[in-house]
């Protein structure tokens, strides 16, 4: 009976998805798997149609389900688009926390792993970009997820790299050098005539050494 106890207290204590907190608890693997399917689908029109142009119609025609399977799951658009930006900053929590579990013998190869995995989580998620620049701005909770994730991810370079860092401001150089990375990334994501692309892997190379040479390179003043 205590087995059972500590079994079900283990699998409580696990962390949910971040769906989890935006949609009906979702028990059984066809549930989970349809739940899925919908927010990959809202993501895609949000892409296509922009966070105002997207309707729940739209994206339940993607996700190959009824309008009814949707609301069934997830409130309204707005849930649709916290659990999309929660998603987003588990994966690059989990992506830098695959980075950094290793012990770098020079800083260098942590940053350039941090600017490749970056850009990864952009590639994947330009909808999830793209739906805050158009309708972000007015729901706090997602700015705040991001920026928090934005602020996790330059302190964790921060730990891997002051040890070896030549270089007194290495904390608020790191937070510049965070949002160089974004900021690059992010009109990469938007405008579609920037001269550089994110799927251009000798442009995210060139991030890469931008990124290694500003935060590697000693104070002059």
């Amino acid at each position: 009976m205590a087995k059972a106890t500590r079994k079900k207290k283990a699998k409580s204590d696990a962390p949910a998805e971040p769906a989890e907190r935006w949609a009906l608890p979702a028990q059984q693997a066809r549930s989970r798997a349809t739940r899925a399917k919908i927010l990959a689908a809202a993501e895609r029109v949000f892409a296509e149609k922009g966070y105002d142009g997207a309707r729940l119609q739209d994206i339940a025609e993607v996700a190959g389900c009824s309008v009814g399977a949707v609301y069934f799951r997830f409130k309204d658009k707005d849930a649709l688009f916290f659990a999309i930006a929660e998603a987003f900053a588990r994966d690059g929590r989990e992506n830098l926390a695959a980075v950094l579990k290793g012990e770098y013998r020079n800083p260098e190869h942590a940053i350039r792993d941090f600017v490749k995995t970056t850009a990864e989580s952009f590639r994947t998620h330009r909808g999830m970009f793209r739906a805050i620049v158009e309708g972000g701005f007015d729901h706090p909770l997602v700015m705040k997820t991001i920026f928090a994730l934005r602020e996790e991810l330059a302190q964790s370079i921060v730990v891997t790299t002051a040890e070896r860092v030549s270089r007194p401001d290495v904390g608020m150089a790191t937070r510049v050098m965070t949002q160089m990375v974004y900021g690059f990334l992010l009109t990469g994501v938007l405008n579609k005539a920037a001269p550089t692309k994110i799927d251009d892997a000798q442009a995210i190379e060139e991030l890469a050494n931008a990124a290694v040479a500003y935060l590697l390179s000693p104070r002059t003043s």
